[in-house]
């Protein structure tokens, strides 16, 4: 059993595409979490989490005014934000960029596109390994 209540949990979704960030908040929406926030960049994202923590952030990597890899960099910096549950979002595929993002401490990363089934399994066993 998942010890945060995925109904009482509050997950961001950061990408630079509207429709991307809708989509993705339905299907959180479809897994049981009620409270998606929507960000459309590094900068936004952190100004919201400065005002309201989340639980889980599910971020895009390349985006115009600060990339996801950024935002990860500045949480980590932040001593309220820096153990909120981080998975990279991203058709990036290369190697280097997600070995990158890991050893950031990116929880994981999930590759555009990808099917519901994946996206839930990586953020119950995401928020399952930092229930631990």
């Amino acid at each position: 059993m998942i010890e945060l209540e995925r109904e009482e949990t509050r997950v961001m979704v950061v990408d630079d595409v509207p429709e991307i960030r809708a989509l993705l908040g339905d299907m959180l929406r479809d897994i049981g979490f009620s409270t998606v926030v929507e960000a459309s960049d590094g900068v936004d994202a952190l100004e919201k989490l400065k005002r309201e923590r989340a639980h889980l952030i599910l971020c895009d990597h390349r985006m115009e005014r600060m990339s996801g890899l950024d935002l990860l960099s500045q949480l980590r910096n932040y001593p309220y934000l820096v153990d909120i549950p981080f998975i990279v979002v991203s058709a990036v595929t290369e190697a280097p960029v997600i070995l990158n993002a890991l050893d950031l401490g990116a929880d994981d990363y999930l590759l555009k596109p990808f099917e519901f089934s994946e996206l839930r399994e990586k953020v119950v066993d995401v928020i399952r390994r930092r229930a631990a």
